[in-house]
């Protein structure tokens, strides 16, 4: 008996291991259940790649694809569907190459280490193998690029990805899932929108009234040539991200030494009427990607043999730290691209900073008191807010009618007539210094000097057609933004805007201004101009071209019923001379009262003497002066207007500078589209023909320059 319950026993025992070895041999039979993929989990990839499960705290390597396709076309349970306002959150990508999911919450794009975008990448730990069938790494010869999750959105679900870049997906929705605590930089990608200009594939036209692509385009929002700048009204540019994470007791402003550039739609050949895309990777001093935009670059693409020819390049600051600069190749040939930091976005925080401050810059005027037969001296100022300063005792000057603030501190004896004479205090300016530290100077000053390290050439081939001059429209008001203002070429400036003729002689500058009144009303720099003009319309040298000379006067040549007028700009006007008020008249009051026609220009040159001002002073004038042209043109609506804009210029002094920056030029520009850039009034743009010609930056342009600038205005009045 007993040795027949051990035979059961160990019959039992036997067949229990027996199956327990079925089980682990996983037949068929159990198969169907088994290798179910549950919910939130990424099915094994039939190629044999690396996946993520949902309890791994690993990256899959890169190009998994999903067991059952349809599954994870599904929106799963725990993840949410795109914003509404584009940007892209969790979910399934239909993508082969782009399956994969990012689960650890440090194992995302927040860990900001940069991928070496090189034709053979090295991953960095950490971070996905670059992608060969569409990634930045393909192709670039760059020492330091960012990664991929910077790269803008493509909307527009049907074109096609630029070179180097991987396709959008039908559903615009981003490629990796990012489920990360950190900022990821997928998270501030803006959507490049449709425009009706046309425009390369899956690349946003031109902003019609900012001259340059804007990819969340607003009316906060405005962008203009060549530069894609801060937000002008002063407000801090949107932080999408935090660069001091990790170590934020250190300095984390933008480095030109570790910023980088790259080629963005390379190509094996380039001809003459391609556009270049050059993609700058914004970088703290600790190769950091940096986050945020708003850094001040500007950019030129040249050519020095066998010829010398240049042009800038257009900037959109997409706000992540990522930037795009737009040339078209305008000359064949090999055409080198440079990249200048002009500002940090931290540098740009501290214009900000000194441009709000309501006593950068100190006015004082002269009241003569006949009693005692002398001139009593007194502060003033065009800011409201200053104003308050001087408590009840104000001689108000103020113009409502056209928009303008003028407010002096009331004189003691002197009675609160009109001040005979004002100028500039410089040295109660000069004491806005101590406002700075030394870091704040040093960061300014080092501005306008820095290059960021990049080695892009490409050779242009020519093109049978080039780029032709008569495709261009005809001169005139309200053009359409083209994608480049024009390029130089062997001293000459060549407009992509409209067809311009270039070389005005002198007998044929007199035939284009013939019976015509000309009125000029600006700063030193439309001063420039008016020299030239009366030198052309007489063989005498002007007598009225001293460096101080504020006019007004007018110069004839009465063959040719000629007349052409200059007067300086009203207050402000910087510099310690002192100047007589009887000089000065507004411009919105000349434009009211002269007599206008189709014979009658009238060209406004107003923003050397505004950039020391808070930009308040400015928007005020200019809006001033719309409505003198509103009113002007609906009693003579064939009058031509024109605005001549800022252009660039160098600086020695830090004092210089904090009230001059290029930056703050190019502010103006902005304004002066905005404000000015829907009426019938021309805007000649002429600081991408500053930013990229061959003399040195001086606010008073080259006379070459200045030549090239008046053929400009000749085609607009006599256009081709």
């Amino acid at each position: 008996m007993g040795a027949k319950t051990i035979v059961v026993r160990g019959l039992g025992i036997i067949l229990l291991l027996l199956a327990v070895l079925l089980i682990k041999s996983k037949p068929t039979i159990f198969d169907g259940n088994m290798n179910r993929m549950l919910p939130n989990q990424i099915g094994s990839s039939t190629g044999g790649r690396q996946v993520a499960n949902k309890d791994d705290n690993v990256i899959s390597s890169g190009g998994g694809e999903p067991a059952n396709p349809k599954e994870m076309d599904k929106m799963l349970g725990n993840e949410l569907p795109p914003s509404k306002d584009g940007r892209h959150q969790n979910s399934p990508n239909k993508e082969k190459s782009q399956g994969q999911r990012v689960i650890d919450n440090a194992a995302s794009s927040g860990n900001k280490q940069p991928i070496m975008s090189k034709e053979k990448d090295t991953v960095l730990p950490n971070q996905n193998s670059a992608n060969k069938d569409g990634g930045q790494g393909k192709n670039i010869d760059d020492n330091s690029v960012s990664s991929a999750n910077d790269k803008p959105i493509i909307s527009q679900g049907k074109d096609k990805a630029l070179p180097n870049q991987n396709a959008a997906n039908k559903d615009e929705r981003q490629g990796k899932n990012t489920n990360n605590n950190t900022a990821s930089s997928a998270n501030v990608q803006p959507i490049i929108s449709k425009e009706n200009d046309k425009a390369l594939p899956n690349q946003n036209t031109p902003n019609r009234n900012a001259g340059q692509e804007n990819a969340l385009k607003s009316k906060e929002q405005k962008v203009l040539a060549n530069q894609n700048p801060p937000q002008k009204d002063g407000r801090e540019s949107k932080d999408s991200g935090n660069n001091n994470a990790a170590t934020s007791d250190l300095p984390t402003g933008t480095s030109s030494e570790k910023t980088g550039a790259h080629i963005f739609n390379r190509k094996q050949i380039y001809k003459v009427g391609d556009e270049l895309l050059v993609r700058i990777i914004a970088r703290d001093a600790y190769s950091r990607p940096k986050t945020i935009g708003g850094d001040f670059f500007t950019t030129m693409l040249s050519s020095r043999s066998p010829v010398n020819a240049s042009t800038a390049g257009r900037i959109v600051d997409y706000g992540n730290g990522t930037y795009i600069a737009r040339f078209v190749l305008g000359w064949p040939g090999l055409v080198t691209a440079a990249v200048r930091l002009i500002h940090s976005s931290e540098a740009v925080n501290i214009l900000k900073k000194s441009r709000s401050h309501k006593i950068r810059r100190f006015f004082s005027c002269g009241f003569f008191d006949e009693k005692m037969n002398n001139t009593e001296w007194t502060s003033c100022t065009f800011n409201p807010i200053e104003k308050a300063s001087y408590s009840e005792n104000v001689c108000d000057f103020s113009r409502p009618d056209i928009n303008v603030t003028w407010y002096c501190h009331r004189p003691k004896s002197a009675p609160c007539d009109p001040p005979v004479e004002c100028r500039q205090d410089r040295n109660k300016s000069l004491r806005v210094d101590d406002l700075f530290t030394e870091e704040e100077k040093a960061s300014l000053l080092k501005g306008d000097r820095v290059e960021v390290s990049a080695n892009i050439s490409v050779i242009v081939q020519k093109n049978d057609k080039g780029i032709e001059p008569k495709s261009l429209p005809q001169c005139g008001a309200r053009l359409p933004e083209p994608a480049s203002e024009g390029y130089w070429y062997n001293g000459t400036w060549y407009s992509l805007r409209c067809r311009v003729q270039r070389g005005f002689d002198r007998q044929a500058a007199i035939r284009c201004l013939r019976n015509k009144n000309i009125y000029l009303q600006g700063d030193s720099t439309l001063r420039q101009w008016y020299s030239d003009l009366a030198k052309t319309i007489n063989t005498v040298d002007n007598p009225n071209e001293s460096p101080k000379f504020l006019g007004p006067t007018v110069t004839t040549n009465h063959s040719n019923n000629i007349n052409i007028h200059f007067r300086f700009h009203h207050f402000p006007v910087s510099g310690p001379p002192t100047r007589p008020m009887n000089v000065f008249s507004f411009a919105a009051d000349d434009i009211m009262n002269i007599v206008g026609g189709p014979n009658v220009v009238f060209v406004l040159g107003l923003w050397a003497h505004f950039c020391a001002e808070p930009v308040e002073t400015f928007r005020s004038r200019l809006y001033g002066i719309r409505h003198a042209i509103v009113y002007h043109h609906s009693k003579y609506p064939g009058t031509k207007f024109f605005v001549r804009s800022s252009n660039t210029r160098g600086f020695v002094t830090f004092s210089h500078l904090r009230d001059n920056s290029n930056w703050y030029a190019y502010q103006l520009l902005l304004e002066a589209r905005d404000i000015l850039g829907d009426l019938n009034v021309t805007i000649i743009d002429v600081w991408d023909m500053s930013l990229c010609q061959w003399h040195e930056h001086n606010v008073h342009p080259h006379h070459d320059v200045v030549l090239n600038h008046l053929d400009m205005f000749y085609s607009y009045i006599c256009p081709l």
